[in-house]
Formats: structure tokens, sequence, C-alpha cells
């Protein structure tokens, strides 16, 4: 549910990108307050995760395909502000190395999948288990909390791209809508057997909130991290079917023909590096690089955060 560059008009791009700089700008300065050393390793490792995922577009229905998205997971694992960081993170690697949305319409993503998509997720996961924090209750809680926050982020899309002109408000919302549903339960069963797996082996991650993790974060992390590299090397599997806005707009004609732009050369383009003839292995190699770009500079540019505050307000951090 990337959006390319040419999609969105001059005023959605700005619009769009101005409410995101906003929410990441109030979300670096809460994640510099509010979060320690072991939850910028739980961010990191997240961050790395979630892109992995993306890569693995799964089939859905008359030759669509979808791929996780992730918000929700980050949100309940961090909260919604942190969350919104690391997803605004893995979006621009994306677009930048490798060409998977538009520079222009970075804002116009951020917005859906960093901002609105986490904030959903974690408002749906929090009304659900405030009812009872059973365990089978959570597990249930974020399957319903990541499709609801795919199904709306993909109506937030579809509302843009009627914003710019180049597609009638029922057809975009009506396909959009449609596809999404179906995709959201594939969201929401990778969401809920992650949580499951977090439930299973740190639950404390769960009920932190914005206080401190008091243990170790390493056996999660190697956990996640591990993870994160199964799905990379698995990614020759992911369908080559377009993804629901693709379908939508393109497949079943519901958007207007435009001119697709790129700003910037990729280095890596379609996740498959330049040079290596082998398919495979040009793709789970451009995988590797993204999960390892992605993780390290979300660990290195707030362990640098984190540094700061811990001078600024004397005190130190294990």
């Amino acid at each position: 549910m990337h959006i390319p560059d040419g999609m969105l008009s001059n005023t959605t791009v700005v619009a769009s990108g101005a409410a995101s700089l906003g929410f990441v700008s109030y979300g670096v300065a809460w994640v510099r307050k509010h979060f320690d050393q072991r939850k910028v390793v739980l961010m990191a490792v997240t961050a790395a995760l979630i892109f992995a995922l993306q890569m693995l577009n799964f089939p859905v229905a008359g030759g669509t395909s979808g791929h996780f998205a992730g918000g929700a997971l980050a949100a309940i694992l961090l909260g919604p502000w942190a969350a919104g960081i690391v997803m605004t993170t893995v979006l621009m690697i994306q677009a930048i190395v490798f060409a998977d949305g538009g520079i222009l319409a970075l804002g116009a993503n951020v917005l859906n999948l960093a901002v609105i998509a986490p904030f959903v997720g974690w408002g749906v996961w929090r009304a659900l288990t405030a009812i009872n924090d059973r365990r089978g209750l959570k597990i249930a809680s974020a399957f319903i909390a990541a499709w609801v926050s795919l199904f709306v982020s993909a109506v937030a899309a579809g509302t843009e791209i009627w914003l710019s002109g180049n597609a009638q408000l029922g057809l975009i919302l009506g396909a959009m809508g449609f596809w999404h549903a179906i995709i959201g339960a594939g969201e929401g069963v990778v969401t809920a057997g992650l949580v499951a797996y977090v439930l299973r082996v740190r639950p404390d991650v769960l009920e932190a909130g914005s206080a401190p993790i008091q243990r170790s974060m390493r056996s999660l992390a190697y956990g996640l991290a591990i993870l994160a590299l199964c799905a990379v090397g698995l990614s020759f599997l992911a369908s080559s079917s377009p993804d629901g806005l693709e379908f939508a707009y393109f497949e079943q004609g519901v958007g207007a023909a435009f001119q697709e732009t790129q700003l910037v050369s990729s280095p890596i383009p379609d996740y498959a590096i330049p040079g290596v003839s082998n398919e495979t292995l040009a793709g789970i190699l451009a995988g590797m690089v993204g999960v390892v770009v992605t993780g390290v500079l979300v660990y290195a540019v707030f362990t640098q955060v984190s540094r700061r505050r811990s001078g600024s307000d004397g005190t130190r951090r294990a």
C-alpha cells in the first residue's frame, strides 16, 4: 500500500507531508523523553522485523496480493509514538534505497502507515485488553487491532487519492476497502502470532508502557532478529501479483492515468542487488541489506538520543 509519486496532487502531497512531519517530530521528542537503552534495542529489532515481513507478499484472490504492514504490531510493542518512528524509518529506507513508494508521496505513506495505522491499532488494542487481560483475549485483540488498523489506513489512502482528483470516492474506497478487508486477515494472523510469542517469552514488555524495562532485552531481541532473517530467507516465495492498491487502481481501473516519477535513482531498485544474476539470491541479499540498515539506523540514532537525554537530566541508564 505504498503510494508512488504522481498518484497524488501537489496539494495532497504538501498537506500530508506537513501533518506527518508534525507527528514524527513530536514522536522523536517523546521517545527521547521516555525511552531508555533497552527500549531502543526493541525499537531497532522491531523495525528490522517489520521491514523483513513487508517483503513477504502473499496471494489473496483474483490476481492480487497483500503484505504485512506492521503498524499495529509496532504500537502494541512500543506504543504509538515510538511505533510511528519505527514505521517512518522503514518507509524512508524503502522509498530511498529500494524505490518502493514515492519520495514526494512519503508524507502520505507515513501518514497512513506510520501515524494512522499505529494509533488506530493502539486504540483498539487498549480498548479490548482493558476489558480483560487474559492471554487469549490479548492475542485475539491483537488480531482485531491489526485488521482494523490496516483497513482504516487503506481507506485513508483511498481518500487521499480521491482528494487528488484521481478517482471517484465510491469506487476507490470500495475497492481499497474490499481488498484490504481480506488482506487484513493476514495482517491480523501475523500480528497475533508475534504477540503470542512475546507473551510467552517476555510478557512484561507489553505491560511496560513508557516505563523503563528492568530486564535485559537480549533474548527477545535475538528471537525477533532471527524471525527477521528467516522472513528474508523466504522472500523468494513472495507473490509477484500486484498488491491491493496497485490492483484496485490499475487492474480494476478505478484510478485515472498518471505519469509516475522517480526523483532519485535508488541503489537497490525492486529489492534485487544489481549485478547478481541469480534472482533469488539477489532478492535475499537485498532483504538482508534492508534489515541491517533499518535496524542499525534506528539503533544508532536513538542510542544517541538516549545518551543526550541521560546527559541532560544527570542520570545514568543501564
